[in-house]
């Protein structure tokens, strides 16, 4: 038993996950609705991952601030509006293009008498305004990312300017050490959560195509080819910026691919989050860069599907790193 606990420990977590996904499928024919039995494990993982969501970026975001020029933040903070800013366009122009060309849903009719509740444009100054959180505690337990990375950057600079003060500097140190423990400690956990990940895929996907079924799947088949097409034109896209910004693909894939399969799974881009953070932490990238632009990201820069949208993120920390 051990020897076989210690084999899945130090097998590869893609080779776990790519198993995982075959045999979701596969159990998911076999037992069709029954499989809805596994949902609980599915269930876990997700809740695993947004347990894990709040001290990941919290802490990384007050150690990276700590380990990056005050002056740079500006800078940075631009840089990565603007690259939101440039992907969402694209992903506009791709999706209307691919949808001009090959009109999915062509021939389907609707029920006219449902009735569809648009909800109001918030408006910009109101964003604006929920970035700054009326109550710290409800930031935190309402998951809101925006106001979360407001606090975490607040907090850090602060405790960078006790650090550098004659009468405060002892104190701030010790509490950027506690920090900095703390963030290392939550990456322990972290690691401890990659082994379950591949027991959690497999429930998401045997539940999912259990419930679902082959027929279901392929009666949408138009519309998800016609989704995916759109998807790898903009995927090429990326990867021919890669190309020209000289981004190795080799590594950009070996650390990107677990937290893109993981989200294909579970649909959640803010719930993949923990995963693209301990990517880019062993890319060894500037925690003051991923920190911030990733949980960000994950909040405002929705311009994909969840699975794809770690890939567009986790791209951006790394251009940054090398410009």
């Amino acid at each position: 038993m051990k020897r076989m606990w210690k084999k899945y420990v130090e097998s590869s977590l893609i080779l776990k996950i790519s198993l995982a996904l075959v045999l979701g499928v596969i159990a998911g024919l076999i037992f069709g609705k029954d499989a809805a039995i596994l949902t609980p494990f599915g269930d876990l993982l997700l809740r695993l991952l947004k347990f894990m969501i709040i001290p990941l970026v919290t802490f990384t975001l007050i150690v990276g601030v700590n380990q990056t020029k005050i002056g740079n933040l500006g800078r940075m903070g631009g840089k990565v509006f603007l690259y939101y800013v440039i992907t969402s366009a694209l992903a506009i122009i791709v999706g209307i293009t691919i949808g001009s060309l090959f009109e999915p849903g062509t021939g389907m009719t609707i029920d006219t008498n449902e009735k569809i509740e648009v909800p109001e444009n918030p408006g910009v100054m109101s964003v604006l305004l929920s970035i700054v959180p009326d109550n710290i505690f409800t930031a935190f337990t309402e998951l809101n990312l925006l106001g979360i990375v407001f606090t975490a950057l607040v907090f850090g600079i602060a405790i960078s300017a006790l650090r550098s003060s004659e009468k405060w500097g002892e104190t701030g140190e010790l509490v950027y050490n506690v920090i900095e423990g703390l963030n290392e400690a939550t990456f322990k956990i972290m690691q401890a959560i990659l082994l379950y990940i591949p027991i959690g895929i497999f429930a998401i996907i045997a539940k999912t195509v259990g419930n679902q079924g082959v027929e279901t799947l392929t009666s949408l088949g138009n519309m998800v080819l016609v989704l995916y097409v759109a998807l790898l034109v903009q995927v090429a896209v990326y990867i021919l910026f890669m190309l020209f910004t000289k981004v190795s693909l080799k590594n950009f894939f070996t650390h990107a691919r677990t937290p893109i399969l993981t989200a294909f799974v579970t649909q959640s881009s803010s719930g993949t989050l923990p995963l693209t953070l301990d990517a880019a932490k062993k890319l060894n990238l500037n925690k003051g860069l991923y920190g911030f632009s990733l949980p960000f990201g994950a909040t405002v820069n929705m311009d994909a599907l969840p699975y794809e949208l770690p890939f567009l993120q986790f791209l951006l920390p790394i251009l940054l790193e090398i410009h």
